[in-house]
């Protein structure tokens, strides 16, 4: 049994030799699918972890009329922790206020204009399922239209624009993953098609013998795997290629690297070994059976 497997894993191997040149394009092209998904896959994983970040630290400035004292500023704080979608709130009095002015601006405002002038206000941190450019708008607004709030600030442009980049990458490289795929799935096909061919008499007189259709079958789907894990491996390493000159200019003019997501070399195995099967099954149901075989003659 172990020696029937071995024969037919080495003949898999040899039809691989074989048909060199069609295995190597449709290699190259199932490597092409990979470099296309492995990067998109990078980049949604990163876009995610900075807009992950970004709401993490996300916090709405909220700040009082300036005629309020902070009694009566603090009363107006205390209807905010009825907004639904609060984590926490900080009230800030005109002292504290200063004081975040003297650290900010190293000059203490009240020795500066003779007075405090500076708005009581509060500091809002949104709850964790609430964190996205939607739900924050209307928490802001809703914070807004309580009475005595004079302003509302917050960072909500760019946590849009995040989503809306993330979104865009999305759907690009779903589009354009499908595209290459379908020409990896065809090439690996008539790959499979030629190796086909060309052992036809072969086939031939294992079908007189009386082989089984998966005994001869199977050296092509070994074929297939292999085409696929051969163009895994050319894609890890570009993709990696990729990354490292990426993050070198990255390091020339900002703190920031871009991670390399965990069990990237196991997806991109398992998704080119995955393409091999699927091309080589499709070329095997449509060539390998007796009558196509004589009509190919």
């Amino acid at each position: 049994m172990i020696g029937k497997l071995w024969y037919l894993i080495g003949e898999g191997i040899r039809s691989l030799w074989r048909t060199r040149l069609p295995t190597l394009g449709s290699t190259l092209t199932i490597a092409l699918t990979l470099v296309i998904f492995g990067g998109a896959y990078i980049v949604l994983s990163n876009l995610d972890r900075a807009t992950r970040r970004l709401q993490t630290q996300y916090r709405i400035d909220v700040f009082f009329n300036p005629l309020l004292n902070n009694q009566e500023a603090f009363q107006v704080y205390q209807q905010l922790k009825n907004v639904e979608g609060i984590a926490s709130t900080e009230f800030i009095s005109k002292e504290h206020a200063a004081d975040i002015f003297k650290r900010e601006f190293g000059e203490d405002v009240t020795e500066v204009l003779g007075t405090n002038p500076l708005n009581t206000g509060a500091i809002v941190l949104v709850a964790r399922g609430y964190r996205t450019a939607r739900r924050i708008n209307r928490i802001a607004d809703e914070i807004a239209n309580v009475h005595n709030v004079d302003d509302v600030a917050y960072r909500g442009e760019l946590v849009r624009l995040l989503e809306r980049y993330l979104q865009f990458a999305v759907y690009s490289g779903l589009a354009l993953g499908v595209i290459v795929l379908l020409g990896a799935v065809f090439l690996v096909s008539n790959t499979i098609k030629l190796s086909i061919y060309a052992k036809r008499n072969m086939i031939d007189i294992l079908y007189l013998l009386g082989a089984t259709r998966k005994f001869i079958r199977f050296p092509f789907l070994v074929e297939g795997a292999l085409q696929g894990l051969i163009g895994s491996v050319f894609a890890f390493a570009v993709v990696v290629g990729l990354l490292d000159v990426v993050n070198y200019v990255l390091e020339q003019f900002v703190l920031y690297r871009v991670i390399r997501p965990p069990y990237l070399s196991m997806g991109l195995a398992i998704m080119g070994i995955a393409l091999g099967l699927i091309g080589s099954s499709r070329g095997i149901r449509k060539f390998l059976n007796p009558k196509a075989l004589q009509t190919a003659r």
